[in-house]
């Protein structure tokens, strides 16, 4: 897919990957829609943008709240408005709640699963029509390594995404048997540098992986990379791609895996 020249919505595009990825899509060419909730952080990221890539067209700074409908239908609006449309959507927003699964509360999942699952879900539906009628467009949901197996300590951040990756799957097959030009990639990165993984609710019992993070612009340009060669998933570390191959497999050795590790991070 050609890069130069469309129009890709970024949600959680305030900081860490998101703010990567607008970037990456900026540097190549692409007209850049930044949307999170903190406007201030979203108009340094688009400075940033346009300091370090003056050719780039200028990014559109949208304020959105994932969470709120209003906010999602306003958002897509503004992008038809102004720019004609939507090429590529990344639902890229995120939180998480870390600890021992039975002291995480309900709300507390509901929480998580407001952002990571309904707040992708209604990006996606207000997006949908809109691609529809121009014959094409990508979603791009970014889930995770996370969402392939259970990890512990981390139940609301795995099953939000786990939830995300069915619904893609679901949603990619329909638009493809209908022919509507819609396309749907996932992408399940690693540990990646952000804030989210250090500023995140721990409600005890257990604390975050400590494995090695990859800097946040290398993720954004592999995710980049492979949006310009079509993939339709991309799973991106060794782990992530042992956990897809042998979940069905070995799902013995993965459960293995997952207590050793529940070992590890356990307080």
């Amino acid at each position: 897919m050609r890069i130069e020249g469309s129009r890709v919505v970024v949600t959680g595009a305030s900081s860490g990957l998101g703010a990567a990825l607008a970037a990456e899509f900026a540097r190549k060419g692409a007209v850049v829609v930044l949307a999170a909730r903190r406007l201030e952080r979203l108009r340094q990221v688009a400075a940033r943008i346009t300091s370090e890539f003056p050719q780039a067209p200028t990014p559109l700074v949208v304020k959105c709240d994932v969470r709120v409908k209003k906010d999602v239908a306003n958002l897509v609006k503004s992008c038809v408005d102004r720019l004609g449309g939507t090429d590529i959507m990344v639902n890229n927003a995120g939180t998480a709640v870390y600890g021992e699964t039975a002291r995480v509360s309900v709300e507390d999942f509901q929480d998580v699963f407001e952002v990571n699952f309904f707040g992708a879900l209604r990006c996606m539906y207000e997006v949908l029509p809109v691609m529809k009628r121009q014959g094409k467009g990508l979603i791009v949901n970014i889930s995770s390594v996370a969402g392939l197996h259970g990890i512990p300590y981390l139940a609301t951040y795995s099953s939000s995404k786990a939830g995300l990756m069915a619904v893609s799957q679901s949603l990619r097959a329909e638009q493809a048997i209908r022919k509507t030009g819609v396309r749907v990639m996932i992408v399940c990165p690693g540990y990646v540098q952000t804030e989210m993984f250090e500023k995140e609710k721990n409600v005890g019992g257990g604390h975050r992986p400590r494995h090695p993070y990859r800097p946040a612009p290398k993720v954004a340009a592999a995710i980049v990379k492979a949006i310009e060669r079509g993939k339709r998933d991309l799973v991106m570390t060794l782990e992530g791609k042992a956990l897809a191959v042998f979940k069905g497999l070995l799902p013995g050795l993965n459960e293995m895996t997952m207590r050793k590790i529940a070992r590890k991070l356990r307080d």
